[in-house]
């Protein structure tokens, strides 16, 4: 009859078991590994596409620091729609998205403007999403999105 320990084993690995693991995670031949491909926007890895933040200051608000952005509002709604675009230009949709992150320039004041704008492009089934303050290196910039979606 075999007798069973009941006191629990403890194993170290040697740093030469670590390296040796290391190399053959390394010599996954290339192939194996999903593409990387930077596209307008992000990043497509497989069938996942890794947007980048996008911000929705009108252009002459870059030139003009007198020239206004745009509210809140306005320029989720100028991201939201780059956004559809570049989905829609790799064979997907806003549908697709599982994860959104927003960066809110004064999320107490813009939170509710901002969910007003979001909703109207996920009116059901909205993906995970998490809405926090940053701060922006201009005084225009109200928000940044940035998402992760499905390639089908």
């Amino acid at each position: 009859m075999k007798t069973i320990s009941t006191e629990p084993r403890r194993r170290f690995l040697s740093s030469a078991a670590v390296v040796a693991a290391a190399g053959a995670a390394a010599a996954v031949p290339a192939a194996a590994a999903p593409m990387k491909k930077k596209v307008a926007g992000g990043t497509v890895m497989g069938n996942w596409f890794f947007s980048s933040g996008l911000t929705g200051v009108r252009a002459e608000a870059r030139k003009d620091p007198h020239a206004f952005g745009g509210d809140v509002k306005e320029q989720t709604h100028t991201i939201m729609k780059a956004h559809k675009a570049n989905l829609e230009a790799l064979g997907s949709s806003l549908e697709n998205v599982v994860k959104v992150t927003a960066f809110l320039a004064d999320v107490k004041t813009e939170k509710n403007g901002f969910n007003e704008a979001y909703a109207q492009y996920f009116p059901k089934d909205a993906p995970s999403r998490t809405a926090l303050g940053g701060i922006f290196p201009d005084n225009q910039t109200k928000v940044e999105i940035e998402l992760v979606a499905w390639i089908p």
